[in-house]
């Protein structure tokens, strides 16, 4: 389906917020069921934001969304692999979910050196902050493998460093544990534990390398349980002072990176967690790890990325029993976050508000599109997240903080950015290090309308499926198809303003708020 040089599709802040216009019709119809859903289940910390406000009694009931087979498929594939694309969906049709899931997790075996080649041929300078960020979102983007950095991108949030400590300077030490996090993406947490503590981005985001015999840095050995492992509750500020004794010596060299200084490392015996001995790091995690908190706080997080947020005691049970039964096998904990009834269950339906990363990196995985880095980078800092960028040692707060009038906004100009193409887009603000905008070219409309819609109604019905499982409701429908067909009805539109309107339908859906959930 070629579409040749069409003209772009606009959309106004007026535009949104007018009843008229088809945007939003799909916002105050449709798109209100997401806000609604949202807040009833509980899947989420709050309302996602205040441009979906009116409910739609039309609108399809979420509780029955999940019980079709193809919707199970689509709702797997977005939380596991960023968005069910045509690719993926016609690889698994007809397979049961359990050997999808198996298939996923066994994706770092998966060639990805096209992949490689292809970021390599990009040239991007890793000295310099934005070139360390394009690379991971050029691999995003590009990935055979995307099951597996979606892993990445959970580790990322949870075992958490940042460009801020690193600086310009070290910033290719992101890159480094980026890739230590993609290597064990599915190995045992205690490897990432035991490996974390020495990668140089953690031990300069937490103070690692200040740590010595007699001044020890409790930075680390706070957020270790705190965040990491236990959560709060589950430690004292004694566990945590001897923690840090335990932590001392571990030292950076600029050239070779980690190293041991046994001369600087506290050798006196330490009780921690009820435990006394002449303890290191990797004693710490073990001790750390037979805590009867520790499988259920990795269960739980786990659940929360890949299912819905605050879940019961009872529904994080099985799963932290996994963990503990496998030696937390992480692969083993995702799969039975994966394959659970309740990731099936209507409270996991469209319960989790996408993140900028999420959302676009799912849009253009699910379009075919592969703009240049720095545009989706920029985009993403638009609407509120930079990768290896985190607010403070926590992460991201993520939920209802995503979804803020100016951030909503920034979805819906990203969305026509995609659509439309642009040249040097999301230029950043004066004062932005190290970032720049890039050229987008437009999505492909043939990953969406593989042949050629006849009407209206099968455009609309083309571009729902893809997008939000065709969960539309009729007065949204209605508005849309009215739009599709002015000026004579759109089978009759000359072919450019076929293809025009064919943008303005995905912008509109891309846009919405029920897109904005996983």
């Amino acid at each position: 389906m070629d579409d040749g040089q069409t003209g772009g599709i606009r959309i106004s802040r007026r535009r949104l917020l007018g009843g008229a216009a088809a945007s939003a019709a799909l916002l105050t119809a449709g798109g209100a069921t997401a806000a609604i859903v949202l807040h009833e289940r509980g899947g989420g910390t709050g309302k996602p934001g205040s441009a979906a406000v009116t409910a739609s009694r039309t609108a399809p009931a979420p509780s029955r969304a999940l019980e079709s087979a193809d919707t199970r498929l689509r709702h797997l594939l977005r939380r596991a692999a960023f968005a069910p694309t045509p690719e993926l969906l016609r690889k698994y049709a007809g397979m049961p979910l359990d050997a999808v899931v198996d298939d996923l997790l066994a994706s770092p075996a998966i060639d990805d050196s096209a992949t490689e080649q292809a970021i390599a041929a990009l040239k991007l300078d890793t000295s310099k902050p934005g070139d360390v960020v394009a690379t991971w979102v050029a691999r995003l983007i590009r990935t055979e493998r995307p099951a597996l950095e979606r892993q990445v991108l959970f580790w990322h949030g949870l075992l958490t460093s940042g460009l801020t400590k690193t600086g310009a300077k070290y910033g290719r030490v992101m890159l480094t544990q980026n890739q230590f996090f993609r290597d064990h993406a599915f190995d045992r947490f205690d490897v990432l534990l035991k490996g974390v503590v020495r990668d140089p981005a953690m031990m300069l985001w937490l103070d690692v390398h200040t740590s010595k015999k007699g001044h020890p840095n409790e930075n680390y050995a706070r957020e270790l349980m705190e965040l990491f492992t236990l959560g709060a509750g589950n430690y004292t500020e004694q566990d945590v002072r001897e923690s840090a004794r335990a932590h001392t010596g571990y030292s950076l060299e600029e050239k070779t990176g980690f190293v041991f200084r046994p001369a600087q490392h506290d050798n006196g015996q330490k009780t921690f967690l009820g435990q006394t001995g002449n303890f290191d790091a990797d004693s710490i995690v073990d001790i750390i790890l037979r805590q009867d908190a520790a499988p259920a706080h990795l269960a739980r997080k786990l659940f929360e990325f890949y299912a819905y947020p605050d879940p019961a005691e009872a529904t994080i049970a099985p799963i932290a029993e996994v963990a503990r039964s496998t030696g937390y096998d992480t692969k083993q904990v995702v799969r039975a976050v994966l394959t659970s009834d309740a990731f099936y269950s209507p409270q996991a339906y469209r319960a989790i508000v996408k993140s900028p990363t999420e959302y676009a990196i799912g849009a253009l995985r699910l379009l075919d599109a592969t703009p240049d880095a720095h545009a989706v980078v920029n985009a993403s800092r638009v609407m509120g997240q930079t990768l290896f960028d985190p607010p403070n040692v926590a992460g991201w707060p993520g939920g209802r903080t995503w979804l803020g009038t100016s951030t909503w906004f920034a979805r819906v100009n990203a969305a026509a950015m995609l659509m439309n193409g642009a040249t040097n887009a999301a230029r950043p603000r004066q004062g932005t290090q190290g970032f720049r905008g890039g050229a987008v070219a437009p999505a492909n409309l043939t990953a969406i309308f593989p042949s050629p819609p006849a009407s209206a109604d099968e455009a609309i019905a083309m571009a729902a499926l893809a997008t939000i499982d065709g969960g539309i409701a009729d007065d949204a429908r209605a508005t849309l198809g009215a739009y599709l067909d002015e000026g004579g009805g759109f089978a009759a539109l000359p072919e450019a303003q076929r293809l025009q309107r064919l943008r303005g339908l995905l912008t509109l859906l891309v846009a919405s708020p029920e897109y904005q959930l996983l």
